[in-house]
């Protein structure tokens, strides 16, 4: 049986961010040998959720799975993160048009204290600000009532989250992003399908052309 944690999520998921952080922080280094048995040590699990987060990550581009060789770290550029915030707004704005139909006033009352606590974490640590911003986006996935959508987002956003737990956004950034989910949540609370989702494609794309920039100094193209 697969362990949930967070929001449902797997241990595998949570991993697979592990993961991606070290691997976009340069603790993991492009070419280094990914070992099931000594990330197990490292993340305090078992060789299971190991294994499915090095396939979850082989997915996004970060690792290379070879039969009798194990995985590797790839090197990962502009372009693949691009493509991944081109993939994830894809996917976010269809859970937002879906999660607009049936979101409930108790969900939208979620949200917008969800954008409260952004307006105080401008000079917060990148982890306390990706934890106010997820909180965001997966009610939001998980509201679409679509299970396996809300599970492709959350994997999809391993390269994004990583990026973000380690480089933090600045208190204009803060601004910017408090008021887009502002306007996000208020086409939700209006069950105006089309245009949440068209408003969450949008806040994605923004979020990845800072990432693209902030990343600039530490990614080739």
């Amino acid at each position: 049986m697969r362990k949930p944690s967070l929001h449902g999520e797997r241990t595998a998921d949570l991993v697979a961010r592990r993961i991606s952080r070290a691997i976009l922080g340069g603790e993991l280094p492009l070419g280094a040998r990914l070992r099931e048995e000594s990330l197990a040590v490292t993340y305090a699990v078992s060789r299971t959720p190991i294994r499915e987060a090095l396939i979850q990550l082989s997915a996004t581009g970060l690792v290379e799975l070879t039969p009798n060789r194990g995985a590797t770290v790839l090197e990962l550029t502009l372009d693949d993160v691009a493509e991944v915030y081109h993939v994830r707004g894809v996917l976010e704005g269809e859970a937002a048009s879906l999660a607009a139909k049936t979101i409930t006033p108790e969900v939208v009352a979620l949200l917008e204290k969800s954008c409260e606590q952004l307006g105080q974490l401008h000079d917060a640590a990148p982890i306390d600000q990706l934890a106010a911003d997820t909180e965001f986006h997966y009610r939001i996935a998980d509201s679409s009532g679509n299970g396996r959508l809300a599970a492709a987002i959350r994997q999809v956003s391993a390269i994004p989250e990583a990026y973000r737990s380690t480089i933090a956004y600045t208190s204009e950034d803060m601004t910017e992003a408090e008021r887009q989910h502002r306007a996000i949540a208020g086409e939700l609370a209006r069950h105006r399908s089309a245009r949440a989702g068209k408003l969450m494609r949008f806040h994605v794309h923004w979020a990845g052309e800072l990432a693209v920039q902030r990343l600039a100094v530490r990614l080739p193209r």
